[in-house]
């Protein structure tokens, strides 16, 4: 699913009220939906364009993840509980920062490599650590990017007094 033009414009001007890059909260978007208001994980509740799990959807105040997308059908109408669910997370100091706050707010400041328990990496396969998220989130596919990116959290979270 692609959004649309307005679309767009309403998640740059989220983007820009939380902080965040553009491109950071469309790649965001993109990996945990593929822009899809509809989308289910296949191993957990998570539903919607990022992904909601119950518990999100119930601090937002609906019964369920299903019940929030049911109710908030289109982009635009998650992009806004997107901004609602973001804003509690602020500031965001990093790429990882912000993609942790929806894939897993616990490790929003972990150091890049440490690894998620066995029940986070079973519902989600393939991602092991931050670091593994990011990459794949970003469409880092060679080396150089992986190490790119690798180095630059490494990097924050040294500077971040890690």
């Amino acid at each position: 699913m692609k959004p649309s033009g307005s679309d767009l414009s309403y998640m740059a001007s989220i983007a820009k009220s939380l902080g965040v890059s553009t491109g950071d909260l469309y790649d965001l978007i993109k990996f945990e939906s593929g822009w899809n208001p509809s989308a289910k994980n296949p191993y957990s509740s998570a539903r919607g364009l990022i992904q909601w799990v119950d518990s999100s959807a119930r601090e937002l105040g609906y019964d369920s993840s299903e019940d929030l997308v049911l109710r908030n059908p289109t982009i635009a109408d998650q992009l806004t509980l997107v901004k609602r669910y973001l804003d509690k997370y602020k500031p965001f100091n990093s790429t990882q920062s912000l993609y942790m706050a929806v894939f897993y707010p616990k490790a929003r400041n972990w150091p890049p490599n440490q690894e998620f328990s066995d029940t986070v990496k079973r519902a989600n396969p393939g991602i092991r650590t931050p670091l593994d998220y990011v990459a794949k989130a970003k469409g880092y596919r060679d080396i150089a990017g992986i190490v790119f990116a690798a180095v630059s959290a490494f990097l924050l979270y040294k500077i971040m007094g890690g």
